[in-house]
């Protein structure tokens, strides 16, 4: 992240906070109006389900929000110069080169960051399910197992 433009840094913070799934469908669409400041949450809608899920934040996260909102000159949470992000693909891996980053890193890996820092940490394998937008348990059964024999 030290190694990331401003506006990329701060897209992958709402990735791993939100657990959301990279690209314009997700994180890119978040707009102020989806977070709600008394109630700690974020609400978004994914594409993929054509179905809303309610996020909850931590204080400290909530705090950068915060921040963020009272620096943001446009409606959407993620911006660059007053307009939109599309896509961060690649400020994201030059950021990794110049991090001297040499595995494969994706945007995506943040979303799976967002699962696994919870269920090591005892979170309910449903409820990371539903806070990830995920159709079934199963799916998160099937990808997040590693997270679950660590646990026993």
């Amino acid at each position: 992240m030290d190694y990331a433009e401003p506006h990329i840094r701060w897209a992958m913070e709402v990735c791993f906070n939100l657990g959301t799934r990279p690209g314009p469908s997700e994180p890119f669409a978040l707009r102020w109006e989806h977070v709600d400041f008394k109630k700690s949450t974020v609400r978004i809608y994914a594409t993929k389900t054509k179905t809303f899920r309610t996020v909850p934040v931590t204080p400290a996260f909530l705090e950068r929000l915060r921040e963020m909102k009272d620096k943001s000159q446009f409606s959407y949470i993620i911006e660059y110069r007053g307009k939109p992000v599309k896509t961060i693909r690649k400020s994201f891996n030059t950021a990794c080169d110049l991090a001297g980053i040499k595995v494969p890193v994706r945007m995506y890996d943040l979303r799976h960051l967002f699962a696994t820092t919870m269920l090591s940490n005892g979170a309910d394998l449903a409820a990371v399910s539903k806070l990830m937008g995920h159709s079934t348990v199963k799916m998160a059964a099937d990808a997040y197992y590693h997270c679950l024999e660590c646990e026993t």
